[in-house]
């Protein structure tokens, strides 16, 4: 007895049937993806300042930092090699300037001094987590590069609003210090060396200043002494114009809209990294360059000058989403 074969316009039939199937599910996808791009906010776009905030009160959910809050050390070393693991800190001289200030001097719960996540350091103030700093580096380093090789010879100038605890403060002075101030491999990447500079740590609250400065004197005290570093009691929304104008600017504190006073204090070139959002709201971190002049530089514009703040001179770009306690005004 023989077996039926079936037919060959059976077998096309089944095939057709397999393909239109496989079309359709290849369609339904594409609708998902385009779902999910149209949703998800454009992170490389350039944007004004209207339109940052904008986005941030139609109450646009904020996207974590991948791998983050996972880099957790046994030791410093190796709190800092795991960020490196997860590539959240990339660049040597980052690096290296994480492992030469130990994070344990700037928490006030020593067994908590390697965990990666923000602890509460007194007067409603936060150290943010290592991979918040090291995220923080990586996009203020190209600028101080930059401003490096263009001019080899002009000291580096950073402000650090909201110094907190003081351990950025003390960072970035490890980034910039005189060479001699503390035996230390090269701060080098690839074939670029930073400037020697100076580091402003100011914050709005006294006791958060004078704690700043207990820190840094515990192992990280040649940073006073050699003039790289120092701390004073200062409104953040207002800067330092004494020390302006600025490569780099770190808030670590949320501005309930783009501080003005502040972003004028940008050197040309320069970055300013700060978180904006409302308090207890949607906050995004915002990578706030400068690429004109046609507005006041404040350090730079004649006596008398007075060119007020240009929004054209800025270029912002939404990096990712974040929670800050507010940057508190004196006014």
């Amino acid at each position: 007895m023989t077996t039926p074969v079936p037919s060959a316009g059976r077998h096309l039939n089944c095939q057709h049937s397999k393909t239109s199937f496989n079309h359709l599910l290849f369609l339904l996808l594409l609708v998902f993806l385009r779902k999910v791009f149209a949703s998800s906010p454009p992170f490389a776009q350039t944007y004004t300042i209207k339109h940052s905030l904008a986005y941030v009160n139609k109450g646009n959910e904020p996207k974590p930092l991948m791998r983050a809050w996972m880099c957790h050390g046994k030791t410093h070393k190796d709190m800092v090699d795991k960020l490196a693991s997860a590539g959240i800190v990339k660049a040597p001289i980052n690096k290296q300037a994480l492992r030469s200030v130990d994070r344990r001097n700037y928490v006030l719960r020593e067994e908590l001094s390697y965990e990666d996540t923000p602890l509460p350091i007194g007067h409603g103030a936060t150290i943010s987590a290592p991979h918040m700093h090291a995220h923080v580096l990586e996009d203020l380093l190209p600028p101080l590069l930059r401003a490096s090789k263009n001019q080899p010879t002009k000291p580096l100038s950073i402000l650090d609003v909201g110094c907190g605890s003081g351990y950025l403060t003390a960072v970035f002075g490890r980034m910039v210090g005189r060479k001699s101030s503390r035996e230390a491999p090269p701060f080098t990447a690839s074939s670029s060396v930073l400037n020697d500079g100076k580091v402003y740590g100011i914050d709005v609250i006294p006791q958060l200043v004078e704690m700043s400065r207990t820190n840094i004197l515990k192992e990280d005290g040649d940073l006073f002494d050699s003039h790289t570093v120092e701390v004073s009691a200062r409104d953040g929304w207002k800067g330092y114009p004494e020390g302006s104008p600025f490569e780099a600017i770190h808030v670590g504190a949320a501005a309930a809209t783009f501080p003005k006073e502040l972003m004028k204090q940008l050197a040309v070139g320069g970055v300013m990294v700060i978180p904006v959002g409302p308090d207890g709201g949607i906050q995004y971190l915002y990578r706030v360059e400068r690429v004109g002049d046609c507005g006041e530089v404040v350090g730079l514009s004649s006596e008398g000058e007075s060119k007020g703040f240009q929004e054209e001179d800025y270029q912002i770009r939404r990096v990712l989403g974040v929670k800050y306690v507010p940057l508190v005004r004196t006014d």
